[in-house]
């Protein structure tokens, strides 16, 4: 096999679908087609295709939601090739939602223009994941099952190792790239599918990988949390088309367009909060959110008229291996793209509905990388004994309980005091590291930004180091 491509959410898709097209053999690893953060995403791709719009002012609304740490060139660029990807795509015939006007497009937090691209309502995620899979039909080969490691041979990837539920297997290829999403699931309270746990991150980490900036998890503002058990996120978009959050005493307390950082922590801080949507108009929810409330109909919730009940839950993370916009590792032919990457993009806090756009980009740029260089890598299988790798059965609860929304000294003490190794025990260290409140990280004992922790906490053979940022960005001191 040519390429290994791990995960099949966006990013993973769209780098094989590129591949392929280029006439590389993929092999696409997943514990699941449908099991990916893009599949479940709403909101839609967030681009400067507005006559009124700019990539300038896109840039801008990125470089501000990132709150001092987003690297402006590589947002730039983002920004500027993300917009050209956008428009192939509707030369390739998605189907974004279209107006009387031409596009619609839909305005979240953060943005200071109408510049989200969604298609069905909000299933913008699920028409991508199947618009590409209908591409890659027949094109490409699947398998199923949980990488868990990489085959390495003397920083050069030759493949993975899969747990296919019966047993470790080693697959060989002549590169990898590694597109399986973030580590959001780590929390009990998510939004991610259950494979979102960055198992295979953190043995990537023990093999000698960077990791960088783990404490910022985004916490999505508005989910209903179903008495089954279940999270349903309900996209910022619709506070975009005007609905409102009220307290229980039926008032509204934050402004509803604001950066999702700062609506969360809002909501987290009341006895309870509610969505209420009834003042849009009824035909507007049911063309543009009937997703929603269909599924909101399932529990007794009327979207035209009720208030919902909302609360905030682990949604995205900012942190992950790091690389830049190509995924490029130290390892000769492996990358790491999506987010299970850090890029330095999203700063200490992503702006809304650019993950998709990230991910397209990431792709783009992954496959540009690796068809100049396959040529000059080997396929070679080797004498591999990987360790066993345990699969954790899901969250415990302690980064719920020490690390949410608001963290302090005691709690998160508190919290690595029942936390020996692994993931859960760097995202701990890393938050109690940085004392201050930047973007998504909120520590209630140190309530401020401070000039000596701007910059990146940076993971590397067991050691903690403090990278201070060495690029302008125009948002603002310290």
């Amino acid at each position: 096999m040519d390429v290994i491509v791990v995960g099949s959410g966006i990013a993973g898709l769209f780098s094989a679908f590129r591949l392929v097209s280029r006439g590389y053999r993929v092999l696409i690893v997943t514990p699941g087609i449908l099991r990916s953060s893009s599949y479940r995403a709403q909101g839609g791709i967030a681009a400067p295709v507005a006559e009124d719009d700019s990539v300038e002012k896109h840039v801008e609304d990125t470089l501000s939601a990132g709150d001092g740490l987003s690297d402006e060139g590589r947002v730039r660029r983002m920004v500027y090739r993300g917009r050209e990807l956008v428009f192939e795509l509707m030369d390739m015939g998605f189907p974004f939602d279209m107006g009387e006007k031409g596009l619609e497009l839909s305005r979240e937090g953060g943005h200071s223009f109408y510049r989200i691209l969604h298609s069905g309502g909000a299933r913008t995620g699920k028409k991508l994941v199947e618009f590409f899979l209908n591409k890659l039909e027949g094109n490409v080969s699947y398998m199923n099952g949980h990488v868990v490691d990489v085959v390495e041979d003397g920083y050069r990837a030759r493949g993975v190792v899969l747990w296919d539920g019966v047993g470790l297997r080693i697959l060989y290829s002549r590169a990898v790239i590694i597109a399986s999403g973030g580590y959001a699931s780590l929390y009990k309270s998510s939004t991610n599918p259950d494979t979102s746990l960055g198992i295979l991150m953190y043995n990537l980490y023990k093999k000698g990988l960077a990791l960088e900036s783990l404490e910022f998890v985004q916490f999505h503002p508005t989910v209903f949390h179903a008495p089954d058990g279940r999270k349903i996120l309900i996209t910022e978009a619709i506070r975009g088309d005007g609905a409102i959050l009220l307290n229980e005493e039926g008032e509204r307390f934050v402004n509803e367009t604001d950066t999702r950082d700062k609506v969360a922590r809002a909501i987290a801080r009341q006895k309870s909060a509610f969505l209420y949507a009834g003042n849009i108009p009824e035909s507007l929810i049911l063309e543009k959110y009937r997703f929603l409330y269909v599924e909101l109909r399932k529990y007794g919730y009327d979207l035209t008229k009720d208030r919902i009940p909302v609360y905030p839950a682990a949604h995205y993370t900012i942190g992950g291996v790091r690389t830049d916009l190509t995924g490029y590792t130290q390892f000769m032919g492996l990358f790491v793209i999506g987010e299970a990457a850090s890029t330095r993009v999203h700063g200490a806090n992503r702006l809304a509905s650019n993950s998709l756009l990230e991910a397209l980009v990431m792709a783009d740029e992954v496959s540009s990388l690796l068809s100049g260089m396959l040529s000059g890598l080997d396929y070679r299988e080797i004498s591999y004994f990987p360790n066993p790798v345990p699969l954790p059965v899901g969250p415990d609860g302690v980064l719920d309980e020490y690390a949410f929304i608001e963290r302090d000294e005691e709690r998160l003490l508190q919290g690595l005091s029942r936390v020996k190794s692994g993931l859960s025990r760097l995202i701990l260290e890393s938050a109690l590291f940085r004392k201050e409140s930047r973007g998504v990280h909120y520590r209630s004992d140190y309530p401020s930004k401070r000039k000596e922790f701007r910059g990146y906490l940076v993971w590397h053979k067991g050691n903690l180091a403090f990278e201070p940022v060495k690029f302008d960005v125009h948002a603002g001191e310290p």
